[in-house]
C-alpha cells in the first residue's frame, strides 16, 4: 500500500495550513526523501495570470507553508511553471506567489528557456524541451490544485508535470497525441522521467464545473500530501465523485508503474490541523463514501465517443455526436485568444473580422480543449450537439 495524508483544513488560515504540513511531514518522514543542501524546485500549477480567489492556482498560503517546511530541511529552493498563455513572472505575481518568494528569498526558476531532453525511460514520449529551471534542480516538489478538466475529467498531480515543458510545444503535443489515451501515455512518460520527490494537492478550495480556469471555486477542506502522485490524484478523484478506474490518465499511470490508483491499495491517514491529532486510518476504499462530495459538478465529456471518433468514424462523429467546445456569444469579448491557442494546422477556429465571434470547424477539432482552457472570460463551454445528446442518453440507458 501507498500512504497518503489527508489534512482537514477548513480555510487558508496560515495557523492551520502550517501545522497541517508539519504534521504530514512528520507522519510521512519527509526528511528521509531529501539531503541537506539540495536544490529543490517547487512546481506550482500556474495556468495563467489570475488571482488566487479564482481557485485556478495553489493558494499563496499553501505555497508559503510548504516552502517554510522544506526550508526547514536545509534545502535551497526555487519555484516556477510554464503557463499556457501568460509569462511565468506575470502568472506568479498574480497568483500571489512572487510576494511570498521574495520575502523568503526563493528564486524564480528559468521557465522561459529550455533544453531538448531525450527521455531515457520514455515508452511513447521520447523527447521534449524541458525548462532549464527544472534541469538545474536536483529534484522537484509537485504543488498542484484539485480542478475539473474538460479533456481529462480532473487535473491534479500527474497533469501538473505538463508545465515543465516550455512554450508552444505543449500545444503541439495535443496534436501529436490527439486522443485521451495517447495523451495519458505522454503524461506517464513525462512523470516517469521527472518523478516528484513529494506531492502536495491544494483541495482546501477546489474547482468544479467549467475547469481548469473558468470553473466555480468549491470549498472541500483538504490538503492532500504524499509521495505517490497517482494515489493523490485518486484521492482527489474520489472527492469529486469519480471512480479512479474511470479516469484514463490515472489508469494509464498506474499501469505504467508510476503509483497506485486503486482505492483498495491506498492507505490514508486523516489528520486534523486544528487539534494536531490523527482522526482516522484505513484504505481510501473504506473512506470513499465519507470523502465524496455527491453534488460536485464534474465536466461531462464522453470518453468512449472521443476515442471512437479519433480511431474509427472520424469527421462524422466529431461533427455531429461528440461533446465539443462552444462559444457563448453574449460572454465572448472577441479577444481572439482561442484562435491563437488552437494547435491544429489549419486552425479549427477562425475570426474573419476583429469584432466577430470566432467560428469552429468541428470536423478538424481534436477536442484538446486548449481554447476552453485559456479563454480569459469563460465564454467557451463544453456541450453536445443534439444527435450526441440522443446517443449519450441511449448509451446511459443501456448501461
Amino acid at each position: 500500500m501507498t500512504h497518503i495524508i489527508l489534512c482537514r483544513v477548513k480555510d487558508y488560515d496560515p495557523f492551520l495550513v502550517r501545522p497541517a504540513l508539519s504534521g504530514a511531514f512528520r507522519l510521512l518522514n519527509v526528511i528521509s526523501r531529501f539531503q541537506p543542501g539540495e536544490n529543490i524546485l517547487l512546481k506550482p500549477n500556474l495556468l495563467s495570470a489570475v488571482s488566487p480567489e479564482r481557485a485556478v492556482t495553489p493558494h499563496p498560503v499553501v505555497f508559503a507553508a510548504l516552502a517554510e517546511a522544506l526550508a526547514g530541511l536545509d534545502l535551497k529552493l526555487s519555484y516556477g511553471d510554464s503557463p499556457a498563455i501568460s509569462q511565468p513572472a506575470a502568472a506568479a505575481r498574480m497568483a500571489g506567489l512572487t510576494e511570498v518568494a521574495d520575502r523568503m528569498g526563493i528564486a524564480q526558476a528559468d521557465f522561459s528557456t529550455s533544453t531538448s531532453v531525450r527521455f531515457n525511460q520514455g515508452v511513447h514520449f521520447k523527447e521534449a524541451p524541458i525548462a532549464n529551471g527544472v534541469l538545474a534542480a536536483d529534484g522537484l516538489v509537485n504543488l498542484c490544485k484539485l480542478k475539473t478538466h474538460a479533456l481529462t475529467g480532473m487535473t491534479g498531480a500527474v497533469k501538473n508535470l505538463f508545465g515543465i515543458i516550455v512554450g508552444p510545444r505543449k500545444a503541439q503535443l495535443h496534436v501529436q497525441y490527439p486522443d485521451l489515451q495517447s495523451f495519458a501515455h505522454m503524461l506517464s512518460d513525462l512523470n516517469r522521467e521527472f518523478p516528484p520527490r513529494l506531492t502536495v494537492m491544494d483541495a482546501i478550495v477546489a474547482m468544479e464545473g467549467n475547469g481548469p480556469m473558468n470553473g466555480t471555486p468549491r470549498s472541500c477542506g483538504w490538503l492532500i500530501i504524499g509521495f505517490d502522485p497517482v494515489a493523490i490524484d485518486a484521492v482527489g478523484a474520489v472527492i469529486m465523485g469519480y471512480d479512479p478506474d474511470d479516469l484514463v490518465v490515472l489508469k494509464t499511470a498506474q499501469r505504467a508503474g508510476l503509483g497506485l490508483a486503486d482505492p483498495g491499495t491506498i492507505r490514508i491517514t486523516l489528520f486534523d490541523a486544528e487539534t494536531g491529532e490523527t482522526t482516522g486510518q484505513g484504505s481510501l476504499k473504506d473512506y470513499s463514501s465519507q470523502l465524496t462530495m455527491p453534488d460536485f459538478v464534474r465536466p461531462a465529456v464522453s470518453r468512449s465517443l472521443m476515442t471512437l471518433a479519433t480511431k474509427v468514424a472520424g469527421p462524422l462523429i466529431k461533427r455531429h455526436i461528440m461533446e465539443r467546445p462552444a462559444i457563448r456569444p453574449d460572454v465572448c469579448t472577441r479577444c481572439g485568444q482561442c484562435v491563437k491557442a488552437c494547435p491544429v494546422d489549419p486552425k479549427v477556429l477562425s475570426q474573419k473580422q476583429p469584432d466577430a465571434v470566432p467560428a469552429y470547424r468541428y470536423d478538424r477539432c481534436i477536442r484538446c480543449y486548449c481554447c476552453q482552457e485559456i479563454c480569459p472570460v469563460g465564454s467557451i463551454i463544453v456541450e453536445s450537439a443534439w444527435p450526441g445528446r440522443l446517443v449519450s442518453g441511449s448509451l446511459r440507458t443501456k448501461g
